[in-house]
């Protein structure tokens, strides 16, 4: 049986007797804490409470909503997507099933995977603004947001990559399809482009992103019109930063 659990901000759904229902305050106390630190980092408030549904595993929300690959989690930002009203299951059977809702986050919560946190809610809360063509935007501010990356933060992961002399330049992913972008492998475009995102927040401000993320295409021309900077010193800068301890 499905059951829920309502917050200021969240309605978490969960399967009677799961482990979700077990951790159900803790994981209550921990989003909360999440959705005030993102709105306050980001200088936004959401008008709806968001929904939270726990799955019992990376295969069973990737057989409903991934097209069969395992799955962590994802977020339906809006009211449009395909993937709303169509009906799924959190454990796979037919007594836990629902139809699927708008503005909804789907996630699995297990003794191995614990997908909480800032990432999914940063896609939804952001989303009001924009959601932009760019994916190196988009998972960027959600990797800023959550801070690391495998326990580390982006930031140490970028600084690994440079020395392997595997790092591309930011400049390189910003305007790049979803196809090229999702081709690349995420241990290294993930907290890449949260590094960039944290970076470039701290350089030319809050404001100056939302204009660079609320645009609809040609990211660079964006970004070097809003900030007066080529986006070659931008690359550069940005490396500085990285390698400075």
């Amino acid at each position: 049986m499905i059951t829920q659990y309502e917050t200021e901000h969240y309605v978490f759904n969960y399967v009677k007797g799961s482990l979700a229902e077990k951790d159900i305050s803790e994981i209550a106390c921990t989003q909360e804490k999440c959705y005030d630190k993102i709105c306050s980092t980001l200088k936004i408030v959401y008008p709806r409470k968001i929904s939270y549904w726990f799955y019992s595993s990376p295969e069973v929300l990737g057989e409903y909503l991934c097209e069969g690959n395992t799955c962590n989690g994802l977020s339906i930002t809006d009211d449009v997507c395909d993937d709303i009203g169509i009906k799924v299951s959190l454990d796979g059977s037919e007594e836990n099933s629902f139809i699927v809702p708008p503005y909804s986050i789907h996630a699995v919560y297990e003794e191995r995977i614990k997908c909480i946190g800032e990432h999914e809610d940063t896609h939804i809360i952001a989303a009001q603004i924009n959601e932009p063509s760019s994916d190196f935007l988009c998972e960027g501010l959600a990797m800023f947001m959550d801070g690391k990356w495998w326990g580390e933060p982006n930031k140490y992961w970028v600084k690994q990559f440079c020395q392997e002399n595997i790092c591309p330049k930011p400049s390189e992913l910003i305007d790049i399809s979803e196809d090229r972008f999702w081709s690349i492998e995420t241990r290294i475009s993930y907290p890449l482009a949260g590094a960039w995102v944290e970076f470039f927040i701290n350089e030319f401000g809050i404001d100056v992103f939302w204009s660079v993320y609320s645009h609809s295409s040609e990211y660079i021309k964006k970004i070097e019109k809003e900030t007066g900077k080529m986006i070659g010193y931008i690359d550069e800068k940005f490396f500085e930063w990285v390698l400075t301890d």
